[in-house]
């Protein structure tokens, strides 16, 4: 599944180690269950409390950072489709658009042909977007959308 997500396969690894785990976990812990480094470990931690997936915390009077991921897997997925959004849609999103300011405004074919293409493009682009606000932009608005489609099975 990490594949589909956009993560890495340790970050896969830890996500789900941690999603798992009834009690939250240390680096050492999650290094000696997946057999990984602390390097890795690290790093894949990181990206995951960027991700917003994973929570860093303290326990009151201990020394040592736990880690525990949501318990919700709504939760985690819509976190994860931000996520995506932001480092994938937004981005093509602006490329497109700055193509599109770049060609020409022209009659000739080849030219009228892909400003139309890309016009099309950011009117798909637009339409996920729309979705997106409705079933993603809050917490509450994604949480009643997923209510509507458990309430019809």
């Amino acid at each position: 599944m990490s594949s589909s997500w956009g993560i890495n396969r340790t970050m896969a690894q830890i996500l789900a180690l941690l999603f798992s785990s009834s009690v939250p976990l240390t680096v050492d812990e999650i290094m000696e269950r997946l057999r990984i480094s602390r390097g890795n470990a690290s790093m894949s931690l990181r990206d995951l409390m960027d991700w917003g997936i994973v929570r860093r915390f303290r326990r009151p009077g201990e020394r040592r950072d736990t880690y525990v991921s949501d318990s919700d897997p709504w939760v985690m997925f819509a976190k994860v489709v931000r996520e995506r959004k932001r480092r994938e849609v937004d981005p093509t999103v602006s490329a497109i658009r700055d193509c599109l300011a770049r060609v020409p405004e022209s009659e000739e074919t080849e030219t009228k042909a892909l400003r139309e293409r890309l016009s099309g493009l950011l009117e798909v682009f637009g339409l996920l977007d729309a979705a997106y606000q409705q079933v993603f932009a809050t917490d509450q608005g994604f949480r009643n959308t997923m209510r509507l489609f458990r309430s019809d099975s």
